[in-house]
């Protein structure tokens, strides 16, 4: 039982610590207000959860549909691109983190984190593959909980150290950032397209 908790963690921890669109928002979100990029990998994670629970209970034959991965592709390029957009179009006075009160609330950064997952593809195909290598698993509920809690683990600790040592960056740091972020999430916005109509 050990051993499939292990596998779990391993394989949480292997698909939530490599920088995609998430954990790109996470962080930008952590330079200015912990809650709020917490709330944003929570919203992240309830699509996981969604997914995985369709997964158990049989629900999801109809999302694993090549018509529904291609729309769905598209969707996530146009939102993937606006966000990189919206990063791109940040004034000089908004990445003063010391004089400007943050002001989005709790429920729109959850429901960007529910967005930025829920339109990829590829998370329908993560948790198919998951589904596969539990089914082998001689512990297979150990294992989805070693997943949770690695993810969780992950999104809580990345929020919070960038959050934490957040005056370490001034505002032409954060701008950069910004610039690269916005350059890495559209990136995988091509890619998505990419891979799903042509690779």
């Amino acid at each position: 039982m050990f051993d499939s908790l292990l596998n779990g963690m391993i394989l949480g921890f292997g698909v939530s610590v490599p920088f995609g669109p998430v954990n790109i928002l996470i962080l930008t979100y952590a330079l200015r207000v912990f809650k709020n990029s917490l709330a944003v990998g929570l919203g992240a994670f309830s699509i996981d959860m969604l997914y995985f629970f369709l997964l158990k209970f049989g629900l999801i034959g109809f999302l694993d549909n090549a018509i529904f991965m291609k729309v769905l592709a598209v969707f996530g390029f146009v939102f993937l691109s606006y966000m990189a957009f919206l990063m791109l179009v940040k004034k000089n006075k908004d990445l003063n983190l010391k004089n400007v009160e943050f002001k989005e609330k709790l429920f729109k950064s959850y429901l960007k984190g529910v967005f930025l997952n829920g339109l990829n593809p590829f998370v329908i195909g993560f948790w198919l593959s998951v589904a596969g290598i539990a089914i082998k698993e001689s512990h297979p509920n150990a294992m989805v909980i070693g997943l949770i809690v690695a993810i969780l683990s992950w999104i809580f600790a990345l929020s919070f150290f960038v959050a934490r040592y957040k005056d370490f960056f001034s505002a032409r740091i954060i701008k950069f950032i910004n610039i690269i972020s916005a350059l890495i999430i559209e990136y995988f916005a091509i890619n998505l397209l990419y891979k799903t109509f042509i690779g």
